[in-house]
């Protein structure tokens, strides 16, 4: 009886070993395939050091620090892919870009970002523009703004 059970316990034990290994590449996969959601308005202010041509600021012939409000609003995103509005109070530029995990990458007219979500709604974004005619870097903390219309709909959690 004892070497019955010691063979079964020995045959389970076997079973958990093999299957864990799986079961973790399994959940693994899950984990990077999921895609984060972007659509929304996103607000934020940059930092920034720009010179030339600007067309979110005043000309400037050298370098000059800047503080931009800027809104980003996602409007489409089909799977990693989307596109939307970047505006400050003085001009708008569509924005098309990819997300992988938390990395961010968008292009507008003359520039790139790079960016990364440190949570599902705030977004650290650096802008480069480099060409004769300006130069900008920027950092922007983005967060996104709540949807009115989530927290109306019944499957909204109560406010505590």
């Amino acid at each position: 009886m004892n070497r019955l059970l010691a063979l079964a316990l020995a045959v389970m034990l076997g079973t958990l070993l093999a299957a864990g290994p799986a079961l973790a590449q399994e959940a693994k996969g899950k984990k990077e395939k999921a895609i984060p959601n972007l659509v929304g308005v996103w607000k934020g202010t940059s930092d920034s050091v720009a010179m030339g041509a600007l067309g979110h600021a005043d000309a400037a012939a050298g370098p000059t620090f800047l503080h931009v409000d800027w809104t980003l609003t996602i409007e489409k995103q089909e799977g990693r892919t989307f596109y939307g509005t970047k505006a400050s109070s003085r001009a708008k530029e569509t924005v098309v870009g990819v997300v992988d995990g938390a990395q961010v990458s968008m292009a507008d007219d003359d520039g790139t970002y790079v960016g990364k979500l440190t949570s599902p709604n705030r977004l650290i974004v650096r802008y480069l523009e480099a060409g004769k005619a300006s130069k900008v870097a920027s950092i922007s903390l983005y967060v996104r703004e709540r949807d009115p219309e989530a927290d109306k709909s019944p499957a909204a959690a109560p406010a505590q």
